[in-house]
């Protein structure tokens, strides 16, 4: 059915006024067009495919969608796409649903574009704030602006969470291990929370779920990641808007699509997998001892070999195959490497090593990456190879990608003393042995401490 989540509708009096709001608040929030049936809306979207909908009556007539949108102010629907309509309506009947048989929808935007889908209430009537309606696009929106909020996660406190959870399921989602009707977590897409959450089912494992809190104030809450600024929290029309800043604000993030585009034609025929423990569920005791399929982390090693192909085309960095024994490296290490190559960009950068070792059978199954002389390691992936710490090739690749854009972003990378460290990352710091690690990152940043302090220039 390749069920997901696809917006969340928001009704407002005013659109402009409604835009405006989420504007100040640093989202970008543009007009999205007008329905047949007399409803405009706005937009909240970034390149991905999921978004927010600000909707307001643009006619004065009555029927039911524009009473619903007159009487209504907040959050009031959401949407869950899918690829087969048809499909999902009649997954929904075999679980007891009685969902309205499939009507067209369109939407004009500004420019002129014909918009259309199909569309299937589940609930009693349109923009029903019990259960979620289903959308199938068929001709979707192209992606939104680059630098636009990517929604990661939503937050809903319907009125009856169970039966929205019976619907999550029948459409194919997965429930967490430890909240398997409330908490429905996508890796690639938006996940899904519904609260109150309750007590955890096998409560002696460790778990951490986002948007625990049953004590939200607001119908609706949403993560968003944002291309660059600060975090914050704020409330908009209604809904608990939450805002991450993500990889997007360093300047090597733009240079992934060439690093897609090399690595499409790299991998040659590598595949993808999925991850092994997607609902929150521990890994088996035999999976730590387990190494299923060595040779697929050889898909990271093409990864990396897809960075230093855009790098050194570029014009950003030279490129030297090393003896792997003329390398000192610095952090753990997966054994002996099969080859090393060094990246020098400008002057006042740091060196950028990149390494692969084998994993039993596989050659060139690790990868990592360190920065200085000796170098310092950012990452190291898979973490250990085994089954149990397997992740998934797209979080693996992610963390490939996120250990060369810090590279190239330049700053303090490492500071250590002794045998503690700190190791700056994307999204903070990992220490080991320190109890204050932002506050030696920031020290080194500032000046004020100058020993065991690794440190460059950007390469962009």
């Amino acid at each position: 059915m390749g069920a997901r989540f696809d917006h969340l509708v928001v009704a407002v009096e005013d659109l402009d006024e409604a835009a405006a709001r989420w504007r100040a608040a640093g989202l970008p929030a543009e007009r999205g067009g007008a329905h047949p049936v007399g409803t405009e809306n706005v937009l909240v979207r970034g390149p991905a495919p999921a978004y927010v909908e600000l909707i307001a009556a643009g006619s004065e007539e009555s029927n039911p969608w524009l009473d619903r949108i007159r009487s209504a102010r907040g959050p009031i629907s959401w949407a869950i796409a899918v690829d087969d309509l048809d499909g999902a309506r009649a997954a929904l009947l075999a679980a007891g649903f009685e969902p309205d048989p499939p009507v067209p929808g369109s939407r004009r935007t500004p420019d002129g574009e014909l918009l259309e889908w199909r569309v299937c209430d589940v609930g009693p009537g349109p923009y029903d704030g019990s259960l979620p309606f289903l959308i199938e696009w068929t001709t979707p929106m192209g992606p939104g602006p680059a630098d636009g909020p990517v929604v990661e996660w939503i937050s809903l406190q319907p009125s009856d969470p169970d039966l929205v959870a019976e619907v999550l399921l029948a459409l194919g989602f997965t429930g967490d291990h430890h909240f398997p009707r409330r908490v429905f977590f996508e890796r690639d897409g938006v996940s899904i929370t519904l609260r109150p959450l309750g007590e955890p089912e096998h409560p002696d494992e460790a778990t951490w779920v986002r948007l625990t809190t049953d004590a939200v104030e607001q119908p609706a809450s949403i993560v968003l990641a944002t291309a660059g600024g600060e975090a914050f929290t704020v409330v908009l029309d209604q809904v608990e808007v939450s805002s991450r800043p993500d990889r997007r604000r360093f300047p090597g993030a733009a240079l992934l699509p060439a690093v897609d585009e090399a690595f499409a034609r790299l991998r040659s025929d590598l595949a993808d997998w999925p991850d092994p423990h997607p609902d929150g569920r521990p890994p088996a005791e035999e999976e730590y001892s387990r190494v299923t399929d060595p040779e697929r982390y050889r898909l990271l090693g093409a990864r990396a070999d897809a960075w230093i192909e855009v790098l050194t085309e570029q014009g950003t960095a030279s490129a030297e195959v090393m003896d792997p024994d003329e390398v000192a490296w610095v952090g753990s290490i997966h054994g002996r490497f099969d080859r090393v190559t060094v990246l020098r960009g400008r002057a006042g950068t740091q060196p950028v090593s990149v390494a692969w070792a084998p994993s039993q059978s596989a050659d060139e199954a690790f990868v990592q990456v360190g920065v200085g002389q000796p170098a310092h390691v950012l990452e190291s992936q898979p973490d250990c190879g085994c089954d149990a710490c397997d992740t998934g090739s797209a979080d693996l690749l992610e963390t490939v990608d996120s250990a060369f854009i810090l590279a190239l972003d330049g700053g303090v990378y490492v500071v250590h003393e002794g045998g503690r460290v700190v190791r700056r990352t994307l999204d903070g710091c990992s220490s080991s042995g320190v109890s204050d690690a932002e506050r030696w990152l920031a020290d080194a940043a500032a000046g004020r401490r100058t020993d065991g302090v690794v440190a460059g220039e950007p390469w962009l």
